[in-house]
C-alpha cells in the first residue's frame, strides 16, 4: 500500500480503449455489466486497482466515454487525483476527448498522463499526427506538459513504461487532508450475498473506521459500518483519497443511492443555496444567463440549479464571475469543492468552478458588500475567512464544528487560526457546554447598545434600581442564548460598566436623582402607609386621597419596596415594613408557643380582617416562615 493513497481516473472518447488499457495494466475487466460486454462500451463506472513496480497500489476509476454517460464520467472524476487521458491512434481527438479534458479541468484535477492507444493499428506517422492533435488540445491546461505514451493493449507495447510513469506521478502528489470532515460521495450501491448493502466511492476527506456510526445525506438515514475494503482487502480504517467499499449495517439497498454522501452524524447539514465562482468554457455554444436553470454536478450528485449571476446579466464563452446557485432539492457540499454546469436543454458542458460558501444568505446582486464578501471567500487567507464566518454568525456566536463545516479547514488549521485570533483579541471564546466563538467587534457593539439602553431606562425610571436582565435581552438580542447573555453581562460587570444584583442590571455610574415635586409624592405615600400600620389604605384609596393615577402610585410603591420600606401583599395592598415585621414576630412567638395557627386564630391574634390576614399569611409561606398544612400553618424549621 502506498503511503500516499492515489486514485487514477480515465478520460476519453467512446471506444478509444480505456477499459482494454486498464485490463492490460491490471488484468481486470472493469466492464462488469452484461450490456456493457454485449455493446462493447462502458456505460457505468468501473473500479479496480493497479500494483506498481514498487509494490504500492493505486485505485483506478474507469469512466464511460459515450456522451450520454457524461454524468457518470463527472461522478467518477470527482475525487480523483490524477487523470489518464486516452486517445485512440486510429481516430485521434474526438468530441468526448475534448469534453472530458474540460470536465477534469473544471473539477480541479492538477496531474495527468496521456496514452495513445491502439498503436498496433497505425503507422508511426499517424501516431505523430495524433500526438500533435493532442498537444493542441491540452495547450494551456493541466495536461500541457504531461508525458505522452504510445501503447497497445493487444501487443502490450508501452504498457510497462506507462505503469512506471504512474509510479512517478505518485511521488509528487499532495496529501489529501485526513483531519477534515469525513466525506464519502457514493458512486455505486449494490448487495453482496451474506453481507447486505455495500456502497463504493472515493473517500475525499477525513477517515472512516469499522464500527463507526454514519449518516447518509441528504436522507438523514443512520447506520453503522460493518466492514471496509480498500483494493479488495479488508481494512479497519480507510483514509482520504482511497477507493473504498463500505458494508453498511442497518440500511437496505433501496434506501441508498448514488449521489448521496456518507458523513459522521452531525458534521454536515444539507443546503439549498451555494455561492461559487463560475467559469464558462471557451467551447460553450451559448452564454449562461442570469436566473437560468442548468444541470449542476458536484461530487457524485446531479441537481437542477437556478443560477443567479452576482455581477453580470450573462457570462459568455471564456468569461467568469460570481454566482449563487439555488436548488429545490438538498445538496451536500463544502467550500473548495469543484462543480460542473451542463446545459438543461441540449446537454453540453458549459462551465464550472469552485464552491465558495455552503450556507450563504440571499445575496443582493451587484452590491459592493456582496462582491467584497465573495471576493474574500475566493481570495482571502484562512484567517480572513474564519473571521468572516464568525462575524457573519453574529452575536449568537459559532461553534468549532460549525466553523469546520463553513470553512472546510482541517481541525489543526482551524484550531491554530482560532488561537491566534483569540490571542489578538479579534475573537472571544466563551466556554460553556461547548466553546462558542464571537467576534469582538460585535461584542463591543452590543456593549454600547446595553449601555445606551440602560441610560435611557434610568432616565425614564428614576425610582427603579435597574431593569431585569431578561427583559433587556428580549429588547436588544432576543435570539441570543441565555448562557451567552449571562456571560457577557458578567464580563461587563467585571469591566466596571454594569452592576448585577440577582436578576437586575444597572449602570454602575447611575446615580438616582428625584425631582423635588416627585419626592413630595413619595413622602406622602410613605406617610399614609406608616399611619395605616397593619391596616394600610389600598391602592384605590391612596389614589383618591392623593389625587394620583394608580400607575404613578405603583411606581412609588415599587420604589419603596425595593428600598425595603414597605412590602407588597397584593396588587392593591402595600404595608409599611415595620408594621409587617411586628406582625411576623408576633406570629412566630405564637407558633413557638402553640405549634400551629389558622386564619381565624391569626385574625384574632392580630385584629385584622380577612382582606389583610390571608395575603400576610401567604407571604409568610412564600418567605418560608410558615408551612401550610391543609387549613393550618406551622413554623418551618
Amino acid at each position: 500500500m502506498t503511503e500516499r493513497p492515489l486514485v487514477l481516473g480515465t478520460a476519453g472518447h467512446i471506444d478509444h480503449g480505456k477499459t482494454a488499457l486498464i485490463k492490460a495494466m491490471t488484468g481486470v475487466d472493469t466492464d462488469r455489466l452484461k450490456e456493457e460486454k454485449e455493446r462493447g462500451i462502458t456505460t457505468e463506472l468501473g473500479f479496480t486497482h493497479l500494483t506498481l513496480p514498487s509494490g504500492n497500489e493505486v485505485g483506478i476509476v474507469d469512466v464511460p466515454g459515450h456522451e450520454k454517460f457524461v454524468r457518470h464520467m463527472v461522478a467518477g472524476a470527482s475525487g480523483i487525483d490524477c487523470v489518464l487521458l486516452v486517445v485512440a491512434a486510429d481516430e485521434g481527438v474526438m468530441p468526448q476527448t475534448v469534453e472530458h479534458v474540460q470536465i477534469c479541468r473544471l473539477l480541479g484535477v492538477k496531474k495527468g498522463l496521456i496514452a495513445i492507444t491502439k498503436c498496433d493499428l497505425v503507422d508511426k506517422e499517424m501516431q505523430e499526427l495524433v500526438r500533435e492533435d493532442i498537444r493542441d488540445l491540452v495547450k494551456g491546461t493541466f495536461l500541457e506538459n504531461a508525458p505522452v505514451y504510445s501503447v497497445s493493449s493487444v501487443t502490450r507495447e508501452g504498457i510497462p513504461e506507462l505503469v512506471q510513469a504512474i509510479e512517478d506521478v505518485t511521488k509528487n502528489m499532495q496529501q489529501r487532508e485526513t483531519e477534515q470532515i469525513f466525506r464519502l460521495p457514493i458512486d455505486r450501491v449494490f448487495t453482496m450475498k451474506g453481507f447486505g448493502t455495500v456502497i463504493t466511492g472515493t473517500l475525499i476527506s477525513g477517515e472512516l473506521q469499522t464500527g463507526d456510526e454514519i449518516e447518509i445525506l441528504p436522507s438523514g438515514k443512520r447506520c453503522r459500518v460493518r466492514g471496509i475494503q480498500v483494493h479488495n482487502q479488508r481494512v479497519d480504517v480507510s483514509f482520504a483519497s482511497q477507493r473504498t467499499a463500505v458494508n453498511l449495517l442497518g440500511v437496505e439497498k433501496g434506501e441508498v443511492q448514488r449521489g448521496e454522501v456518507l458523513v459522521h452524524p452531525g458534521t454536515l447539514e444539507p443546503t439549498h443555496r451555494l455561492d461559487g465562482f463560475l467559469t464558462v468554457l471557451p467551447t460553450a455554444e451559448h452564454p449562461i444567463t442570469h436566473a437560468s436553470i442548468h444541470r449542476f454536478h458536484v461530487g457524485t450528485s446531479l441537481h437542477l440549479a437556478r443560477i443567479y449571476l452576482m455581477d453580470a446579466e450573462q457570462l459568455g464563452p471564456s468569461e467568469e464571475g460570481y454566482a449563487q446557485f439555488v436548488f429545490k432539492e438538498p445538496v451536500i457540499a463544502l467550500p473548495g469543492d469543484r462543480f460542473v454546469v451542463r446545459g438543461s436543454g441540449r446537454i453540453q458542458t458549459l462551465g464550472g468552478g469552485e464552491i465558495l460558501s455552503v450556507h450563504p444568505p440571499r445575496r443582493k446582486r451587484g452590491s459592493r458588500q456582496t462582491l467584497e464578501s465573495l471576493r474574500l471567500l475566493r481570495e482571502g487567507t484562512k484567517r480572513e475567512k474564519v473571521l468572516f464566518y464568525i462575524r457573519e454568525n453574529g452575536i449568537r456566536g459559532v461553534t468549532f464544528p460549525r466553523l469546520m463545516e463553513l470553512t472546510n479547514l482541517s481541525r489543526t488549521e482551524l484550531t491554530q487560526t482560532l488561537e491566534k485570533a483569540v490571542g489578538a483579541s479579534e475573537v472571544a471564546r466563551i466556554d460553556l457546554t461547548s466553546s462558542v466563538y464571537l467576534h469582538t467587534d460585535l461584542i463591543k457593539d452590543l456593549s454600547r447598545k446595553i449601555e445606551e439602553a440602560l441610560r435611557v431606562f434610568h432616565v425614564s425610571n428614576p425610582l427603579v434600581a435597574g431593569i431585569e436582565k431578561e427583559v433587556l435581552r428580549s429588547r436588544l438580542v432576543p435570539e441570543l442564548d441565555k448562557k451567552i447573555w449571562d456571560y457577557l453581562l458578567m464580563s461587563l460587570q467585571n469591566d466596571g460598566m454594569v452592576v448585577l444584583e440577582k436578576e437586575v442590571v444597572s449602570l454602575k455610574s447611575y446615580q438616582a436623582s428625584i425631582d423635588p415635586n416627585f419626592q413630595k409624592d413619595i413622602n406622602a405615600v410613605r406617610g399614609f402607609l406608616q399611619k395605616g400600620r397593619s391596616k394600610p389604605p389600598t391602592l384605590k384609596e391612596l389614589s383618591v386621597k392623593l389625587g394620583k393615577a394608580s400607575d404613578e402610585l405603583k411606581r412609588i410603591l415599587t420604589y419603596l419596596v425595593k428600598k425595603g420600606e414597605c412590602v407588597k401583599l397584593t396588587e392593591e395592598i402595600y404595608m409599611d415594613r415595620k408594621a409587617y415585621e411586628e406582625i411576623r414576630k408576633e406570629t412566630v412567638d405564637f407558633l413557638l408557643k402553640n405549634g400551629e395557627i389558622t386564619v381565624q386564630s391569626f385574625k384574632e391574634l392580630t385584629g385584622l380582617s380577612r382582606k389583610f390576614a390571608v395575603p400576610i399569611l401567604e407571604l409568610f409561606d412564600k418567605e418560608r416562615v410558615t408551612l401550610r398544612l391543609d387549613q393550618k400553618r406551622v413554623l418551618r424549621n
